[in-house]
């Protein structure tokens, strides 16, 4: 299971990805295809509706 409060997309996650050096906010769509090509299968994940949090669980 992966928890994040930025989805990659938002403004916070950017910003912090230019103080951070190496920090990277990734998309759902990027960790399911990144989880997938690990092996992991039934991946899914769920977007808050109105937060860039984003959950995605996967099982291997």
């Amino acid at each position: 299971m992966i928890c994040n409060e930025a989805d990659g997309t938002d403004d916070t996650g950017k910003k912090y990805e230019s103080i951070i050096d190496g920090m990277k906010c990734y998309t759902a769509e990027q960790l399911e295809a990144a989880l997938k090509a690990a092996g992991f299968s039934e991946v899914t994940s769920d977007h808050h509706p109105s937060k860039s949090w984003i959950t995605i669980i996967a099982r291997k």
